[in-house]
């Protein structure tokens, strides 16, 4: 039996959670589920997407993804199954695997159902529980050709700069942006191995990278790549989302052998 993970945008206070567990319980009482968050901002797909692609990856193939962020838009009603990276997911056809992958899923079916205010439980479930058991994602229901996509916020690179945006802020204000590691290397072998660089957003710069959190003192600024890969600013034992004014699509600029 496959296991199975749960994200939404339920929150904790209410029973939501714990309905739709016992949803899938009830369809086996062995299934192992495994909470990614609950606190997903409301209907925000962008966010979920950002949680969701950082943490699938860690858990085996074959693993069903429960993906239960309405975006109560209309257009998005669907709900779908889609098999991804040798992943499976459920969820609604919101767009989101357009932000997990630039590649579409491999699979992608229609689930069969009738109107809900509670899709998650009454639908949802049934579909993981059913993939969990090693059903066939074919079997769920008539297959899509084309999913609902959406504009991934894109990076602009060339042998003079950098320019990407701010794509997260995580609990502790720290800000995470779409420059990656791999896209600076790659210029900086260009560039001869070793260029210097300048590191701007809102009045900051900075010339180097740090390599932790705890390489600057409390309440001061750092700027690293995170553990996956991705520029990521902050400020130590402080909230740099707060301090330092930024937020979702601020600009962030990496220039080279800068004047």
């Amino acid at each position: 039996m496959a296991a199975v993970t749960f994200m939404s945008d339920f929150g904790e206070e209410d029973h939501y959670v714990a309905a739709v567990k016992a949803a899938i319980l009830s369809q086996n009482s062995d299934q192992l589920i495994i909470d990614i968050s609950h606190n997903i901002r409301r209907h925000d797909i962008a966010h979920a997407a950002y949680v969701i692609k950082q943490s699938y990856p860690s858990f085996p193939s074959e693993t069903v993804h429960l993906i239960a962020v309405d975006p109560v838009q209309k257009g998005f009603d669907s709900l779908v199954a889609v098999r991804l990276n040798d992943h499976y997911f459920v969820s609604h056809d919101s767009g989101i695997f357009s932000l997990i992958d630039v590649y579409p899923p491999t699979q992608s079916v229609e689930l069969e159902g009738s109107t809900s205010t509670f899709p998650a439980r009454d639908f949802l479930s049934k579909a993981v529980s059913r993939l969990a058991n090693g059903e066939s994602l074919n079997a769920l229901g008539n297959p899509i050709a084309q999913l609902q996509t959406r504009v991934n916020r894109q990076l602009k690179a060339t042998k003079r700069e950098i320019v990407g945006q701010v794509i997260h802020v995580d609990h502790y204000g720290n800000l995470v942006t779409n420059i990656n590691k791999s896209d600076f290397d790659t210029i900086a072998k260009l560039l001869g191995g070793n260029p210097n660089y300048r590191i701007q957003f809102a009045r900051e710069q900075f010339q180097q990278f740090h390599n932790n959190f705890n390489d600057v003192e409390s309440g001061d600024c750092f700027v690293l790549f995170n553990a996956y890969g991705f520029l990521e600013i902050g400020i130590n034992k402080g909230r740099a989302s707060d301090l330092l004014g930024l937020r979702m699509e601020t600009p962030v600029l990496i220039e080279f052998n800068p004047s």
